[in-house]
């Protein structure tokens, strides 16, 4: 065991996994002084209220895929991977969820947007199982290449509220603590590498025009028209040679080989001793 308390182990299939172990957080999720929190930059700033508001639903959505194949596992070691899982979802929602009203505070339609989600989640769950699994298994990659890049470049939350990056840090460690668990429950339930890739492409188009569309409406209710100055800032941010979209491409390339597996992209350093490197976050810790 290490300092931090995570235990440390090699998983059934020989890839490392690290405990999953869900944390109940006491974020002060009061309204950010600055409306566009990242820089002062609109573009960079309504992308992350944008997916913000798709976490609380969108939680529940993964966690609902997930249980329903939770019966047919006899793996103890995954069951329990399972139930961490479900934990570190759920507790990521509410937060989520608290954030959001605080960012509709500043003037921004989180309500719309959310209700938007849930319509969204409700026709996904028409899908077949096995296809709602696949969802959720591109979606965690995602997610867990995104917190792969904001915990490999923290000097770049410096400069926003802290609460929001707290959030951030705290939501980054424990999508790579679990991001194997969905991808393990499909490959054991599931195993289609043609679904599995064939969802991945329809997710990232269907996310990436949900989250401009949603950066539409925040900006419009602001009647707030983007600088040239913010645009610019803004293709650094993402597609520049630090760029969050451009490392994350780099993930969803690898996704794409057969018999990939999440623990394939060694993301281990990021999270060892992390309340040692992020002492505020650990401090939140209930």
């Amino acid at each position: 065991m290490n300092k931090n308390n995570t235990v440390t182990k090699t998983h059934s299939s020989g890839h490392y996994q690290p405990e999953i172990k869900p944390r109940r957080m006491a974020f002060d999720t009061k309204a950010p002084e600055n409306k566009y929190t990242f820089n002062n930059n609109s573009l960079v700033s309504t992308f992350f209220y944008a997916l913000s508001a798709l976490f609380p639903d969108g939680e529940r959505f993964f966690i609902h895929s997930v249980r329903h194949y939770r019966d047919q596992i006899s793996d103890p070691e995954l069951k329990q991977q399972i139930k961490g899982f479900i934990g570190q979802e759920a507790h990521h929602g509410h937060s989520h969820e608290a954030l959001n009203e605080s960012i509709e505070s500043l003037g921004f339609p989180m309500s719309k947007i959310t209700s938007a989600m849930q319509s969204r989640i409700e026709m996904l769950k028409k899908f077949s199982p096995p296809r709602q699994l696949a969802l959720t298994v591109a979606m965690e990659h995602f997610t867990a290449s995104l917190a792969e890049f904001l915990l490999k470049n923290t000097d770049l939350l410096e400069q926003i509220d802290p609460t929001i990056r707290q959030m951030l840090i705290w939501h980054a460690v424990e999508e790579i603590e679990h991001k194997a668990v969905a991808f393990d429950v499909y490959r054991t339930c599931v195993d289609n590498e043609f679904m599995r890739k064939r969802v991945m492409v329809i997710a990232m188009v269907s996310l990436f025009s949900r989250l401009a569309w949603y950066q539409t409406q925040m900006l419009w209710a602001d009647r707030h028209f983007p600088s040239w100055r913010e645009w610019k800032e803004a293709a650094s941010f993402f597609w520049g040679k630090r760029g969050i979209l451009r490392d994350n491409m780099k993930g969803l390339a690898k996704f794409f080989r057969t018999g990939f597996h999440p623990w394939d992209i060694d993301q281990q350093a990021l999270i060892d001793n992390w309340q040692q490197r992020f002492p505020d976050v650990a401090a939140l810790q209930r």
